[in-house]
């Protein structure tokens, strides 16, 4: 299996571990657990790591994925830690089930 599968595969975890955290949260519960939100912004800091791991190549065969959009919210998340949004950070949080399909479309794709 080539390394680039590993990493959509990691992708898909950590989605899955984020919706899973906050299932049956309300965006103040959210806001106000202070390890839920540290929790869930180390997850999306590995998602994006993990995309910029992903060949380019892949990448530009999967143009609809918002692979530049998760990179750099991990250099935020890196470099601005103090001044994230919780609010945006749940507007995220809306978009993983798209991008967990996307992960697997891929995979189903690149058998």
């Amino acid at each position: 299996m080539p390394d680039y599968k590993l990493y959509l595969q990691e992708i898909i975890s950590m989605t899955e571990k984020i919706l899973a955290s906050v299932s049956d949260k309300t965006i103040e519960e959210f806001a106000n657990n202070s390890d839920l939100f540290d929790a869930t912004l180390m997850r999306l800091h590995f998602i994006g790591e993990t995309i910029k791991a992903v060949p380019f190549s892949l990448k530009k065969d999967y143009k609809k994925v918002r692979w530049r959009k998760f990179a750099r919210l991990r250099n935020l998340i890196s470099h601005r830690y103090g001044q994230i949004n919780k609010i945006i950070i749940w507007d995220i949080i809306g978009k993983l089930p798209e991008l967990k399909a996307q992960m697997k479309e891929i995979l189903e794709a690149e058998k």
